[in-house]
């Protein structure tokens, strides 16, 4: 696998790349099939999701890709994946979903890459955000500190 393109996430009003897939989680908990989502070399899983950290919770801000959509029988035709698509009770004046169904652990590398590593989200960086979340709250921000070989509890 060569180095995909990340998610990406907005935190203390900065955009940064997320070294996580919390979207792959949805489509377990909600027993939900994947869609057939049209990979590319650099985007294996065929979308690229956008987050946001606010008020110590993750939200889904948008989703970007396109998929195989079967329209009669065996006819199927390529449709864009949106926010809307994926969560159709969300009204206008809800524009991002509160990500309840992930637990677990996100990654966002920060300053200088130490080591390129040509294979998923492996490279390693100065620093690394390494922040807990369950079922959507954020509980723990730790800092990785590549150089300095520490571990900052924020």
């Amino acid at each position: 696998m060569s180095t995909q393109l990340p998610d990406r996430i907005l935190k203390d009003g900065e955009w940064m790349d997320l070294y996580s897939n919390p979207l792959e989680q949805y489509w377990i908990v909600a027993h939900k099939s994947r869609p057939a989502f049209y990979p590319r070399f650099n985007c294996k899983r065929g979308y690229v999701a956008s987050w946001e950290i606010k008020d110590n919770h993750l939200f889904l801000n948008d989703i970007v890709g396109n998929f195989e959509k079967r329209i009669i029988f065996f006819i199927k035709r390529s449709a864009s994946c949106s926010l809307k698509w994926l969560f159709p009770k969300l009204t206008h004046r809800h524009k991002r979903v509160k990500a309840t169904w992930f637990s677990g652990k996100l990654r966002i590398p920060q300053g200088k890459m130490m080591m390129y590593e040509h294979s998923g989200y492996d490279s390693r960086f100065e620093r690394e955000q390494i922040i807990t979340v369950d079922h959507g709250d954020i509980l723990k921000v730790v800092v990785l500190d590549n150089v300095q070989h520490a571990l900052i509890v924020q």
